[in-house]
């Protein structure tokens, strides 16, 4: 039995989910770990991923031992100076979510955890540097920023996080989540951040762009009518008050 431990932040969504099922055909200990920001949807992703977790152990083809599920609250500090200071020069200069200075300075205690970095961070390191792909026999291929060729301030934030979805679309991952018999999981994932009735909102961001990857099977009739009316209702209290009604 393999006495290696794979970390990865898991928000039972799309693109995380399709990452546990990749892992969990390997013949590793899997460490998730979830992130507390008092979000609308906390508790229908901490459901999500307790439900996918012991369905992933049902499957003939899981090699994986799942350990129990670390949350971890995003509004406990955790001090590196440094990451920080390098986040807000780096601010100065390009939009970059908030929650990259945390998770920069997260995955410094975590070195080489598996996060699930989007496109917006993506273009940021090409732009300033260079990423690598590793190949790794046990767990497939990743990527790493390449510390030789990119900025010292980018390489702060992001040189301790395995990156392994680079390439990847949803598309792509729902192809891969079929071929691999992974349908029930897949339609277990949950990704809206402000659930309404408990079905995908279609106006936040995460609807928004899972909608954009051309999954709109995913969205009933409010949320397509919520996703078309919110660029002009989102802008006033009142607006967004008719969104969450409709």
């Amino acid at each position: 039995m393999s006495e290696r431990v794979v970390e990865i932040l898991w928000t039972g969504g799309f693109d995380s989910t399709f990452r546990m099922t990749q892992l969990s055909r390997c013949d590793v200990d899997i460490q998730p770990y979830y992130m507390c920001d008092n979000r609308n949807s906390e508790s229908k992703e901490l459901e999500a991923i307790k439900n996918i977790s012991e369905r992933l152990m049902k499957y003939e083809q899981t090699k994986c031992r799942i350990r129990p599920l670390i949350k971890v609250d995003m509004a406990e500090r955790i001090e590196n100076e440094e990451i920080t200071a390098a986040y807000k020069r780096i601010t100065e200069k390009r939009h970059l979510g908030t929650q990259y200075d945390w998770l920069g300075r997260f995955a410094e205690k975590h070195p080489g955890i598996e996060v699930g970095v989007h496109d917006q961070a993506i273009g940021l390191i090409k732009e300033y540097g260079d990423i690598i792909q590793v190949e790794d026999e046990v767990i497939g291929n990743y990527c790493i920023v390449d510390r030789e060729k990119t900025d010292k301030d980018i390489c702060l934030l992001f040189q301790n996080m395995h990156i392994p979805l680079i390439g990847y679309t949803k598309l792509k991952m729902k192809e891969e989540y079929l071929k691999g018999g992974y349908e029930d999981v897949m339609r277990m994932t949950w990704f809206c951040y402000n659930p309404i009735r408990n079905k995908p909102c279609g106006f936040c961001t995460p609807c928004r762009t899972t909608r954009e990857e051309g999954m709109t099977e995913w969205f009933g009739t409010e949320a397509n009518i919520r996703y078309k009316l919110a660029p002009k209702l989102v802008k006033s209290s009142i607006g967004r008050r008719i969104l969450w009604y409709i």
